[in-house]
């Protein structure tokens, strides 16, 4: 019922044309047409920002179209940087989806008023988070972007994806939304394996990771700097330690510290027991996204478990 009701937010979002003779007709630079393209798909032309999103989407269209990747695969929506010949692929192609503009700002005034473009935080849909600072303290009127880690919310923006291509597109409609629900059944059989029966605690480098909180029944104790760029302050390590809970047996909790590489040796001996687990949340190396997505629930569990 969650997704009808995405889809059908999907058709009623008014400022994306969903015309479907501009849709068969229109394709990214250099994709005048599906044979042009090499591919021998009878679909072209769409535009996905960023990897996690096209992951999903090559899901979504497999055996009818190949979305096109706008971003490197390691580019995150937090360091979008425009060729001139991205610009034009925007321009040109019938349907691009991006998160918005709390995730990829660069891209906020190049889509602004662009009718073939859907930002997915425009939706009033999926599961939504705030921001919080590094001891867990909520943000009012923020939004974490990373919400494609949340198992149900990759489900949904694949429905979504499906509803606008089989609206575009209604020759291949049921194929779209077989894709999704076969996507959707095999992301969710995955998510429920991975749960832990005890919440499990966890320290952040940086605050990215809340939306897997709930599949993996993960308990945030902090994080240790706000932005991933900024380091952390030795109060914020001393309170962090604070939070630090205690085994049974009085011994010290090792704790997991998830990060993307930025902590230095000198920060670990000061969160001494902690064990670090490198996380890339946008599976930047990865082709299939529940794998992608099994991987990280994978090494979070390992390195959670005591």
């Amino acid at each position: 019922m969650r997704f009808l009701v995405i889809a059908l937010l999907v058709l009623s979002f008014n400022s994306l044309s969903l015309n479907s003779s501009l849709a068969a007709t229109r394709a990214p630079s250099g994709q005048s047409t599906a044979a042009s393209s090499g591919s021998g798909l009878p679909v072209t032309g769409m535009v996905v920002t960023t990897h996690p999103l096209y992951l999903i989407a090559q899901a979504v269209t497999q055996g009818i179209e190949k979305p096109v990747l706008l971003l490197p695969p390691n580019q995150s929506g937090h360091d979008v940087q425009l060729r001139p010949a991205d610009r034009q692929r925007l321009k040109q192609a019938n349907f691009v989806l991006w998160f918005g503009a709390q995730y990829e700002a660069p891209l906020a005034s190049v889509l602004k008023g662009q009718p073939n473009a859907m930002a997915l935080f425009d939706l009033k849909a999926f599961k939504r988070l705030p921001l919080r600072d590094a001891q867990g303290k909520i943000f009012a009127n923020s939004l974490d972007p990373h919400l494609w880690l949340e198992p149900a919310n990759a489900v949904g923006i694949a429905h979504a994806i499906a509803a606008v291509r089989a609206r575009q597109f209604p020759q291949y409609a049921s194929r779209y939304q077989h894709n999704a629900q076969a996507f959707g059944q095999r992301l969710m059989a995955q998510a429920n394996q991975y749960r832990s029966p005890v919440a499990r605690p966890y320290w952040a480098y940086h605050d990215a990771y809340q939306y897997l909180e709930r599949s993996l029944n993960l308990n945030f104790k902090g994080s240790l700097t706000v932005e991933h760029d900024l380091p952390p302050t030795i109060r914020q390590l001393a309170w962090l330690q604070q939070q630090r809970p205690q085994l049974k047996n009085g011994t010290i909790y090792p704790m997991c510290l998830l990060a993307e590489g930025h902590a230095d040796p000198a920060t670990l001996k000061r969160l001494h027991p902690v064990k670090v687990q490198t996380i890339d949340e946008i599976m930047s190396g990865e082709q299939d996204f529940v794998v992608g997505w099994q991987k990280l629930a994978q090494d979070i569990a390992v390195c959670v478990k005591t």
